[in-house]
């Protein structure tokens, strides 16, 4: 039986305040905590997750900054966003870098409002974390009849607040609109302790709002391995007639690209399947098919998610959010919808670097490329085949297409219909390419040899690619489904604030987001505020050689 783990939910009361203690700075306190954190090599890390505020308004983006446990395999980080009952809204792969990584979430107009969860995970651990944020709909707003559930349960190891992360020139209020900057001072001793980058950040915040972060222990299927260099899907391969797993079906996964995508996996006797794709940024949207070799058997795709923890979450309890809040939320809506009326984007994707790319398809370099549109116009596939297409044998008898090769090799017609393609992706039903004519086709290459690829041989290759490539044309069914899935999440940074004369409102509520900071023992930042007046925080974190998390923060005021 599989086991469970449960994160249970408490409620709220009329606000939530984490309770402050006190401690002079004295030399020897500090040098007492820097000692202990000796101790916390021995313990097992956890990912942290940090994000720019814990309130948000539904159509506005998340910024978020992970830490990685220093000994984490994979190289690629999940974030999700789910609701209490553990279904995914939403997410994000990050690729990690010194075992950081950072990134951004956008919050969809159609969340209602409520608490929700950052799910943080990857395949290699067992130990994931979740953070709780509260998301108000922009339309709705906080309704009078508010519930606010949020979770309870293991929590990581305490952050550790160093004042010897030094932060001057900071003041305590400011004027819209004005500028400011700040200088932070990394002590050598300190600075030799860190590791990897730090995280600088100035955002609005809510006083009387703190969100946490919570450990859920789970168990996975490690057999298949890990990410350690890309996204993976996986799946299974069941027989139809038996809804068990199938062996020996092949597998094969398509991208359409100008150089198409081609992998395949062959199922052993637990009918699992998987593929590790590497250097593929944004939305993918590729075809996955299954087949029995014998061709006789009916099979059905299923296709494996990870970051489900449907069922795994309780909840228990449920308070309201405290007048105070309730109002500086009514007035952080406002905003988002004037932003929303004026288009302000305030995060801009920043240039992949390029990876090489093959410099011919996965079937190899064609005997003959054909490009109808340089001919006459011709009705059909039929027609094109026949007046263009040497060595092509197309034909339909009652209805039924068929299609084979020459093999130049012995001048005969192979027996076995070719690997047809129809724009990067392989198709078995050839109804799909008889109503082809010339106006739709842009180039036909052909392949009149065998061709092989791995363990799979194909008599012959066809390839075709139209003018309007659209993967729509391909009905799903058991044994092809089409699916699109978050590859590697590009990095994105701040766009800069508007003109300070403009007329145009300036609307942030985050003023500097710096998540990739070399350290240095002298740094200096610039802002500028904006429109928005209240409480702001900075915050400078940074992680330490032994695992823990240091920070250091001040807040002021904007009016």
């Amino acid at each position: 039986m599989k086991e469970k783990q449960c994160i249970i939910l408490r409620g709220g009361g009329n606000s939530y305040n984490k309770k402050k203690i006190k401690v002079r700075n004295y030399p020897i306190i500090v040098f007492l905590l820097l000692l202990s954190l000796s101790g916390r090599s021995q313990e097992k890390e956890n990912f942290k997750l940090f994000t720019d505020r814990d309130v948000y308004i539904s159509g506005e983006t998340l910024l978020l900054k992970v830490y990685a446990p220093s000994d984490e395999r994979s190289k690629v980080v999940s974030v999700d966003l789910i609701n209490f009952i553990g279904k995914k809204i939403t997410g994000i792969n990050l690729e990690t870098n010194e075992n950081q990584s950072n990134g951004t979430i956008y919050l969809p107009d159609s969340l209602s409002s409520g608490t929700y969860i950052l799910h943080t995970f990857s395949r290699s651990e067992t130990t994931h974390t979740l953070k709780e944020i509260y998301v108000a709909n922009r339309f709705s707003g906080v309704t009078e009849t508010n519930t606010l559930t949020r979770p309870s349960g293991e929590k990581p190891e305490n952050d550790l607040k160093l004042s010897t992360l030094q932060i001057d020139k900071i003041e305590k209020s400011y004027k819209k609109r004005e500028n400011g900057f700040v200088e932070l001072n990394l002590p050598k001793d300190l600075s030799e302790r860190l590791k990897g980058n730090l995280d600088v950040s100035i955002a609005k915040i809510i006083p009387d709002y703190n969100s946490d972060s919570f450990i859920f222990h789970t168990k996975q299927n490690l057999a298949q391995g890990n990410n350690k260099e890309g996204i993976i899907i996986e799946g299974i391969v069941i027989d139809k007639k038996t809804s068990q797993p199938f062996k020996n079906a092949v597998v094969t996964l398509s991208i359409p690209d100008s150089l198409p995508v081609f992998r395949y996996y062959i199922t052993k006797s637990d009918g699992h399947f998987f593929f590790q794709l590497k250097n593929y940024y944004g939305l993918i949207t590729s075809v996955l098919q299954c087949y029995d070799k014998t061709k006789n058997q009916p099979l059905k795709i299923i296709i494996k998610n990870d970051s489900s923890l449907q069922g795994s979450l309780q909840t228990l309890g449920a308070g309201s959010l405290s007048p105070g809040i309730r109002k500086v939320i009514s007035r952080d809506i406002e905003a988002v919808t004037i932003r929303k009326i004026f288009n302000h984007q305030y995060i801009k994707l920043l240039p992949l670097n390029p990876h090489k790319k093959e410099s011919y398809p996965f079937y190899g370099v064609p005997n003959n490329i054909v490009y109808p549109r340089l001919f006459l116009d011709l009705a059909d596939f039929t027609e094109i085949s026949r007046e263009l297409l040497p060595g092509v044998r197309f034909r339909t008898n009652s209805r039924i297409p068929s299609l084979q090769l020459l093999n130049s090799g012995s001048a005969q017609y192979f027996i076995d219909q070719p690997l047809v393609i129809l724009d990067g992706i392989p198709i078995m039903d050839l109804n799909a390419i008889k109503d082809l004519n010339s106006k739709k086709i842009d180039r036909i290459e052909i392949c009149l040899n065998e061709r092989f690829y791995g363990d799979l041989s194909f008599s012959g290759v066809l390839a075709i690619y139209t003018n309007s490539p659209d993967i729509s044309r391909y009905g799903e069914s058991d044994e092809l489904v089409r699916y699109t899935m978050n590859g590697i999440q590009p990095k994105s940074t701040l766009n800069p604030p508007p003109d300070q004369l403009s007329t145009e409102p300036d609307l942030r509520n985050v003023i500097l987001w710096e998540p990739s900071v070399i350290p240095k023992p002298y740094l200096q930042f610039n802002f500028r505020t904006s429109d928005i007046t209240g409480k702001y925080r900075l915050i400078i974190r940074g992680k330490g050689t032994d695992g823990s998390i240091i920070y250091n923060e001040k807040t002021f005021e904007v009016n």
